[in-house]
């Protein structure tokens, strides 16, 4: 089990190499319900960072520090931000002030977070819309312990395989890729933006051509997530 992560891991980095060569994105694996032996054969295969959903789940595998950077990717809850500090190396998923207010307040260092964009504007799902995304990060210099590196950005799922469907999706990655630019170009320096962590398992590829620098994969790496974790 643990050779077939190494090997799709070294088949992504290659992939990567190939449609970005020298540009250094970053792969992340996401690593809801996976054991640490799984994710122990992520990093050795070369994995860049570490991503969780739920501060409770982190709390229970990582009592150690990880080989690599952990990050917060599920919607953080703001009776969690105590804990939540101590456990990652960044928060990825900042979707309202409210989280942000929360977040800044605990903190007496600076934390490098991304703002979570939810691109489908589907109901289900946390974070901002593609029109408020500026105005949030002109507010964002107020949260003095904030440095928002990115943007994390969330997709629908295709409902199926059709020609419509890949250039539906294609289409949200370019204009995604076109509001993160001009988002860096306002010059805030509490939001370089230096990230665009945009992708997963069914359509990293996709992203990767649309100028994403992070992608967030786990099913690609340990194939189908299990019904219950296991620790």
């Amino acid at each position: 089990m643990y050779e077939s992560i190494r090997d799709n891991v070294h088949r992504v980095l290659a992939r990567i190499d190939q449609l970005r060569p020298g540009e250094g994105v970053k792969l992340m694996a996401a690593t809801k319900m996976r054991t640490l032996g799984e994710i122990e054969a992520a990093i050795e295969a070369g994995v860049h960072l570490l991503g969780e959903n739920k501060v409770q789940e982190a709390q229970a595998k990582y009592v150690s520090k990880s080989a690599v950077p952990l990050h917060m990717i599920g919607h953080l809850q703001t009776n969690k931000v105590k804990y939540a500090i101590g456990l990652f190396d960044g928060i990825d998923s900042i979707d309202s002030e409210r989280v942000a207010e929360a977040l800044n307040r605990r903190l007496n260092v600076t934390m490098p977070v991304m703002l979570e964009v939810n691109a489908g504007r589907e109901e289900a799902k946390t974070g901002l819309v593609f029109e408020d995304v500026r105005s949030f990060l002109a507010k964002a210099e107020q949260w003095h312990n904030l440095l928002f590196v990115g943007l994390m950005v969330l997709f629908p799922a295709s409902a199926d395989k059709s020609s419509s469907e890949k250039k539906k999706i294609r289409d949200l990655m370019k204009e995604t890729g076109e509001l993160w630019r001009m988002s860096q170009k306002e010059g805030f320096s509490w939001a370089p933006l230096t990230e665009l962590s945009m992708g997963m398992s069914e359509d990293y590829e996709w992203a990767l051509e649309a100028g994403s620098t992070m992608i967030r994969l786990g099913a690609e790496l340990f194939g189908a997530r299990p019904k219950t974790g296991v620790m």
